[in-house]
């Protein structure tokens, strides 16, 4: 499957004001690692970096972004969701969720 970054260059993933992610990952995969779902079990920072920077472009349109994330992309779900944000937190990015431009959002499910 392309990267994240690939993708964008190839084309304009939306054409909406709103877009979603979703995290996959591999089932069959995840089950010949760990039978419990505890804790990140595949290191996807490498990924996740990608999708910061192609989210990052993304709500710099104005385009609002939703993730979800399942177990089997890297072993834990709100870890998944946890390495996202601190990921863009680290790369100094503002604030999930909050724009200057628009009253109070409903959460989203990067609200922990």
């Amino acid at each position: 499957m392309p990267q994240p970054n690939e993708l964008s260059q190839r084309f304009d993933p939306s054409k909406t004001d709103w877009t979603y992610i979703r995290w996959l990952g591999d089932r069959k995969g995840i089950e010949r690692i760990t039978t419990t779902c505890d804790k990140l079990v595949i290191d996807r920072t490498t990924e996740m970096s990608a999708w910061v920077d192609v989210c990052y472009e993304t709500v710099r349109r104005a385009v609002k972004v939703f993730g979800y994330a399942n177990n089997h992309y890297a072993g834990n779900a709100p870890s998944t969701i946890r390495q996202f944000r601190d990921l863009w937190r680290a790369n100094g990015l503002p604030e999930l969720g909050k724009t200057t431009s628009e009253p109070a959002q409903e959460r989203t499910l990067f609200d922990l």
